[in-house]
């Protein structure tokens, strides 16, 4: 393996374990953040130096007419929908589960792939989907009290919508990712979302309680706005295009394994054995999923 190649693993690495402590780190920002208020904030900041990133290297921010609306709706998508489950989300379920639910997306990419004619159907894929759904069923259901299915069931229930969001995104977004490739798409989104996003989020910005904002809530917002996702975004679109997708995405395995270890070293939400298996059901059943799906021709 070439000196590279090791350079990127360990910058993938960098990015999977942020990613991972991301739940644990926003759940204790929500002590003084409203969920909507933080993210409109949090995503304005990182939508603005993405730009200015991407000024800087010389990238366009030109979209052909014919593809305004693919990019327009994408956004809708992955920066508007999704980003409301995952803040109201999170706020109502553990850090631990956040982390091993959104895990699901790359099985629901595969879905609205073989239902948009983008994937072949297998029957391996269908025993690997299947074996996930079991895992999750097992994460939500043999919790500890305090993270019991009846306490979080609505909160698990807006995560698994938002990781089908972001799935569906992933493979909707494959055409416009051949042509603008994965960083200028990246932020093309995100610019577009957040101004769908913070007209939204309007009653709740004008609501929160900014002079009472500790301290630690100010560093964990840098932390989510800056590291997780202006330093993430721009690591794992580059890895995309250097490295490829395959190699890539099986890196976001890890992100629940460390969501889980994260919630119980900052918010001692300790997981049960019947979560652990649930665990290993599902990136099992994702590993199968990305190992078998093939593209259509």
């Amino acid at each position: 393996m070439r000196p590279t190649s090791y350079r990127y693993d360990f910058l993938l690495i960098s990015v999977v374990c942020i990613w991972g402590f991301n739940f644990a780190i926003v759940k204790i920002v929500y002590a003084d953040f409203h969920p909507l208020a933080f993210n409109a904030l949090r995503f304005g900041t990182a939508s603005l130096l993405m730009a200015l990133i991407l000024r800087l290297r010389g990238e366009s921010f030109r979209v052909d007419p014919e593809d305004r609306m693919a990019v327009l709706g994408l956004a809708l998508l992955s920066n508007g929908i999704y980003q409301f489950l995952f803040a109201l989300g999170l706020a109502r379920t553990t850090a631990g589960n956040a982390g091993l639910l959104m895990a699901l997306t790359p099985v629901f990419a595969y879905l609205v792939g073989v239902f948009g004619r983008r994937e072949r159907f297998s029957r391996n894929v269908l025993g690997g989907i299947v074996l996930s759904l079991a895992g999750v069923g097992a994460i939500v259901f043999f919790g500890p009290a305090q993270v019991a299915f009846g306490r979080t069931w609505h909160g698990d229930l807006m995560l698994i919508g938002s990781a089908f969001c972001w799935g569906a995104y992933t493979a909707l977004s494959t055409r416009l990712l051949r042509k603008y490739g994965a960083l200028r798409l990246t932020v093309l989104t995100m610019m577009a979302g957040t101004a769908i996003m913070i007209p939204l989020s309007i009653p709740w910005i004008l609501r929160q309680n900014w002079s009472g904002i500790s301290q630690t809530a100010w560093a964990g917002f840098v932390y989510s706005a800056v590291l997780t996702i202006v330093y993430s975004y721009f690591v794992w679109a580059h890895a995309l295009n250097r490295i490829g997708v395959a190699r890539t995405a099986v890196f976001s395995n890890v992100t629940p394994i460390v969501a889980l270890f994260g919630g119980w070293l900052l918010l001692r939400e300790v997981p049960t054995g019947g979560q652990i298996v649930g665990v290993l059901c599902v990136l099992t059943g994702v590993f199968i999923v990305r190992s078998n799906k093939h593209e259509l021709e």
